[in-house]
């Protein structure tokens, strides 16, 4: 749940600078697009976010990890892209660009935490 809260805010501040900057936006559009971003996040992500959950704990022991986690998480990435573009994000890729590499790093920081393999 910390994970969506985290994910879902990154996005919406992203969505939301980018109308303030590239757009000149008012207040309340920004705001607009804050929401717009968070909502299409939190409600799938809560959902999704097991998916990661569950793929880490099953294949966290396995020789290729490093790789097949990232890929996992890219994969995961470009479903919320998807999202993203379905609900009408007005800013799709801008609004995934924060969550994108904060999920990524999470997803390294974890690979990196367990303990490597020797082949």
């Amino acid at each position: 749940m910390y994970f969506s809260l985290g994910v879902s805010t990154a996005s919406g501040l992203s969505n939301s600078l980018t109308s303030f900057f590239r757009h000149d936006a008012g207040l309340a559009e920004g705001i607009l697009d804050f929401f717009h971003a968070f909502g299409g996040n939190f409600g799938f992500g809560l959902v999704v976010n097991f998916i990661p959950a569950i793929f880490n704990q099953t294949f966290k022991d396995t020789r290729y990890f490093w790789l097949t986690g990232n890929f996992m998480m890219l994969g995961m990435n470009a479903l919320m892209l998807g999202i993203h573009f379905m609900i009408r994000t007005e800013n799709p890729f801008e609004a995934r660009l924060l969550p994108t590499i904060a999920s990524q790093a999470l997803q390294n920081a974890l690979i990196f935490r367990q303990p490597r393999r020797t082949p």
